[in-house]
């Protein structure tokens, strides 16, 4: 039995750790108090403090290189205004480590994980990166949520990954490989991106995706790739828009999905864009193995049969803004993804397919603007109307 001493003792120790939670505040030759880096601020404070940066006088960067220890968060101290950081930030694993990034604006440098200790959370919500990387092995479940990546990828074995642009062509998600979790899922949901790789044996949701590759400079590219091999289905490509260039070379090819494992591929829209060096290309726009589930599919700029999927839809009239991902109507994808009520679009019309269409439209996402944001609401699949209570998670940040 658990004595009251120690029982009084634990729930101080609870209390005090929440009582004495302190906001450090960084502020370029602020009043006394307030510290002039952001390294500084970390080297005082303690777990659970929060971090309220002040953007420098003229719009300058925090010069450093930013080493977090320590389960910490950091906000900006003006709302939709970002602070800039030139240098990289590396966070620490630490089991149970809580890490919340809100608002940074990197001029250079990347932000990234060490690999040792287990298990650490990270968010990364609302930043800019000019031209560095999120990268975070399999010591981290990370959150990245709503940034925007002006030259870079994103790298992660488990985790979110909700509402980015990754602007430049020839730009990456990558899910790799994990020894830390053998049974585990992902959502990769509303992003724009050109391709979405996946080396690991997770079950892969992606949803809603604009994934664009304007032209074709290598062979033997997938704008989705799964290499997993189960005889499970792994994979469920929901909802999204997938533009692809026809193959440059007759040998090579340019698939839409290429997968080793079964795979779910449902009202999506395809389209092919075809240049003149490209006309002699291989025209196989996928690589799945048997097993695989397709519907509600449409496909833009092509006569060429598509027979793998098998209810594929050819529709020539239609076609793609190649710079938002909205469909250009009339086109036969409008109402025309699945008609179960569960893929219905926002207004409760009949859902579109593509990157537009149903709960996780990229309406929700872009522009991303503020500093704050519900980007996840969780709910029962399919809510009807006969009175029930219904069970609504939502997740969100806020500067």
């Amino acid at each position: 039995m658990i004595s009251k001493q120690l029982f009084l003792t634990t729930l101080f120790l609870v209390l005090t750790t929440h009582i004495f939670a302190t906001d450090r505040i960084v502020q370029e030759n602020g009043p006394a108090g307030t510290f002039n880096t952001i390294s500084e601020a970390i080297t005082a404070s303690i777990d659970g403090d929060r971090i309220v940066i002040y953007p420098k006088i003229g719009d300058s960067p925090y010069v450093e290189n930013i080493n977090i220890n320590k389960a910490l968060e950091f906000v900006t101290a003006q709302d939709g205004v970002r602070y800039k950081i030139q240098g990289n930030i590396t966070i620490e694993a630490s089991d149970n480590r809580k890490v919340t990034i809100i608002g940074a604006h990197l001029v250079s440098g990347n932000i990234e994980g060490t690999t040792s200790g287990w298990r650490t959370n990270v968010n990364i919500m609302g930043c800019f990166l000019e031209g560095g990387n999120i990268t975070f092995n399999n010591q981290y479940y990370v959150s990245i949520v709503s940034n925007i990546l002006q030259n870079g990828n994103i790298s992660l074995s488990h985790g979110n990954v909700i509402g980015n642009d990754l602007v430049t062509e020839l730009r990456t998600i990558s899910i790799a490989n994990s020894t830390s979790i053998q049974e585990d899922s992902m959502n990769i949901i509303a992003n724009k991106v050109t391709q979405i790789i996946c080396t690991s044996n997770i079950t892969l949701n992606i949803y809603n995706n604009f994934i664009k590759r304007s032209l074709s400079t290598t062979s033997n590219f997938s704008s989705i790739s799964y290499s997993y091999t189960s005889v499970d289905t792994k994979l469920y490509v929901l909802n999204n828009t997938i533009v692809n260039p026809a193959s440059s070379t007759s040998g090579s090819f340019n698939y839409y999905v290429s997968s080793s494992s079964r795979a779910l591929i449902s009202n999506n829209q395809f389209l092919r864009v075809v240049t003149p060096s490209s006309l002699v290309g291989n025209h196989s726009f996928f690589s799945l193995p048997n097993g695989f589930s397709g519907t509600y599919n449409y496909y833009y700029n092509t006569t060429t049969k598509l027979n793998q999927i098998p209810t594929e839809v050819s529709d020539n009239l239609g076609s793609i803004n190649l710079l938002t991902g909205s469909t250009i109507f009339p086109a036969l994808s409008q109402n025309g993804a699945n008609p179960s009520f569960e893929f219905y679009d926002l207004d409760l019309s009949p859902g579109d397919a593509g990157c537009y269409g149903g709960s996780y439209s990229l309406d929700n996402y872009f522009p991303i603007t503020g500093s704050s944001r519900v980007y996840w609401i969780d709910t029962p699949f399919g809510i009807t109307t006969t009175g029930a209570p219904l069970q609504i998670k939502a997740e969100g940040f806020d500067r």
